[in-house]
């Protein structure tokens, strides 16, 4: 496993929430009514979510030699090899889903869940890559 490239990745993660931080004051109101902060949280989120994706893609290959099918199944795999703590699993969960409706607008996408995953996203993004370094370290 190249520890550089998790270190960099996590690196970008930090750049994205710190970005993302900028905002954590706006609204759900104001979410709604501003299409403009609306797409730069959207996409912060995406970006972040993908880097969660990456990394966690990258250590399972790479270290257990496993290859999930979904974003979801990362995370769980992350999970099931000790990766990450339950609790993190716990608040991770739908990350995949959440992801994908950015990309692909299932069904629009309701300003609301943007906003209830938008706080999520900047407790859980620094955790993820907190845990992840913790793991980088004893490994």
């Amino acid at each position: 496993m190249r520890r550089e490239s998790i270190e960099s990745r996590l690196k970008e993660l930090d750049e994205i929430i710190q970005e993302l931080s900028k905002h954590k004051d706006l609204s759900s109101e104001a979410l709604k009514r501003d299409l403009s902060q609306r797409w730069i949280i959207e996409r912060g989120m995406i970006a972040g979510a993908s880097i969660v994706f990456d990394v966690s893609d990258h250590i399972l290959s790479e270290e257990f030699g496993y290859y999930s099918e979904s974003y979801e199944e990362s995370l769980s795999g992350l999970f099931d090899k000790g990766v990450i703590s339950e609790e993190l699993y716990g608040q991770i969960r739908g990350l995949g889903g959440f992801r994908n409706i950015l990309i692909h607008r299932y069904t629009g996408i309701d300003p609301d869940i943007v906003f209830e995953n938008f706080h999520r996203g900047l407790k859980v993004f620094p955790r993820f890559a907190r845990e992840v370094l913790a793991w980088v370290e004893i490994g």
